[in-house]
């Protein structure tokens, strides 16, 4: 695969600070996954405490909501939410109280128990699905990857980089997962120093640069500790890149339209760690998340947020917009979601906000495809983009399909080289979101 991806430059914020003042109001909305969404277990008016179950689900594909604050339902209904749609939401009023539920410790606990308690905890990860489903896919693993390649995020954790290394223990031991891969860029030298600097079982981490055929695979051969951390390239991978991942650094191919397992290989994310961490050795539900914050407010930085939270109200512990703002970017600048209100709360897959002022919008004005394939040759996954995006602009979104949208890793290359500022990554998302309708479609009618 081809590797031109831009790099993106490492910068440091501030200390990671703790949001602690309260909101006026928080939206706990009843799907913070990709699955079922849940059912309220609260009705309007009814007093609730911290870590008190929210909202329950039945089936296999699920993630218990859990109420990161105490005090009143003031309603339950449709409210905006990160994802640009409006979700059915709890709808809170927090008071200062501090009661919660009792958290009780099970660190002893055997697999099919640590499990268990992943699932009950309502952990899920930066790609949406629950934790406990990703760790046991149903398949034959032999990998558990950690993606620390988002550097401001892994810095935001360095401070309590022990119970993120323990929280990975306790999911490889969960999932009987044999060995563990910690991947981090090999410019970020902050996270690289502290993973140096750290131990597990008593013994220095292995640090290990990812080059030409040394994967991770060829250092894991020569050690005998199950968690090795591995430098690899200037890439941070995305939701969306999961397979570029596994392809990158433990250099197995994948099928087309395969997922990380079919390689013998799961993917978690730093926070999960964490929160895995929380549920089993202190028996807290997953009821925060660190938020970096970037670009046009006074003071970036990362803040730890309880979910619910509104995005004003981090944009707010942050100083404020500086200047007026143009837009609110959810997850990323290249990858990421516009919100339409600064009212959406923060949620489980929440990682960044990324401001704009409105100079700083671009409005470039599109024209025809000149089919200089630039496009072509900035596709890390070998693609047509502007193909995929002409059949989508056309609603032929079977050809689509032929041409392989559904392998787009949204890396907003192809996007960047456009002379003819071509909304490409739009359009193959959208042809993406058709495609999995159609499925759904025939699966429906062939039950």
């Amino acid at each position: 695969m081809k590797q031109n991806l831009r790099s993106k430059e490492v910068t440091n914020l501030s200390d990671v600070v703790r949001l602690d003042k309260l909101p006026e109001k928080a939206i706990i909305p009843m799907r913070q996954h990709d699955g079922i969404a849940c059912a309220p277990l609260v009705k309007k008016g009814e007093a609730v405490i911290v870590g008190q179950k929210l909202g329950e689900c039945e089936g296999s594909d699920l993630a218990y909501v859990h109420s990161p604050f105490c005090g009143t339902v003031d309603s339950i209904e449709l409210m905006p939410n990160p994802s640009g749609k409006r979700i059915l939401s709890v709808v809170l009023t927090p008071s200062e109280c501090a009661q919660s539920v009792d958290f009780v410790p099970e660190k002893n606990a055997p697999p099919s128990r640590l499990i268990q308690i992943i699932k009950e905890a309502g952990i899920v990860e930066y790609y949406e699905k629950p934790t406990y489903l990703a760790l046991k896919p149903g398949k034959r693993i032999d990998t558990l990857l950690m993606n620390a390649t988002f550097p401001l995020i892994t810095h935001a954790y360095l401070n309590s980089l022990d119970k993120v290394l323990e929280g990975f223990r306790l999911m490889l031991e969960a999932s009987g997962i044999p060995r563990g891969v910690i991947v981090v860029r090999a410019d970020d030298k902050e996270s690289i120093k502290a993973f140096k600097s750290a131990k597990v079982d008593g013994k220095p981490l292995t640090v290990a640069p990812i080059i030409g055929k040394r994967h991770a695979d060829y250092y894991l051969e020569d050690v005998e500790d199950q968690i090795i951390v591995v430098a690899a390239g200037n890439i941070t991978y995305t939701p969306t890149m999961m397979n570029l991942l596994s392809a990158n650094v433990m250099g197995r191919k994948l099928p087309l339209g395969g997922e990380p397992s079919d390689a013998h290989v799961v993917v978690c994310g730093v926070k999960s760690a964490k929160a895995v961490y929380d549920a089993i050795c202190e028996g807290k539900p997953y009821l925060e998340n660190v938020v970096t914050v970037k670009g046009a407010v006074n003071n970036p930085k990362s803040v730890i947020v309880r979910f619910g939270t509104p995005i004003k109200d981090v944009i707010e512990a942050c100083g404020g917009y500086k200047g007026e703002p143009g837009k609110i970017i959810v997850n990323g600048s290249m990858g990421g979601i516009t919100v339409y209100t600064d009212e959406a709360p923060i949620v489980k897959n929440t990682t960044g906000i990324v401001v704009q002022t409105k100079e700083q919008v671009l409005r470039d004005v599109t024209s025809a495809c000149i089919h200089c394939a630039r496009c072509v040759d900035a596709c890390p996954v070998n693609l047509l983009p502007t193909r995929i995006a002409s059949y989508s602009d056309l609603g032929k979104y079977e050809e689509c399909e032929h041409l392989y949208a559904m392998n787009c890793i949204e890396c907003g290359s192809c996007a960047m080289v456009c002379p003819s500022k071509r909304h490409l990554v739009q359009l193959i998302r959208y042809s993406k979101l058709q495609i999995q309708n159609m499925c759904t479609a025939e699966a429906r009618g062939g039950d």
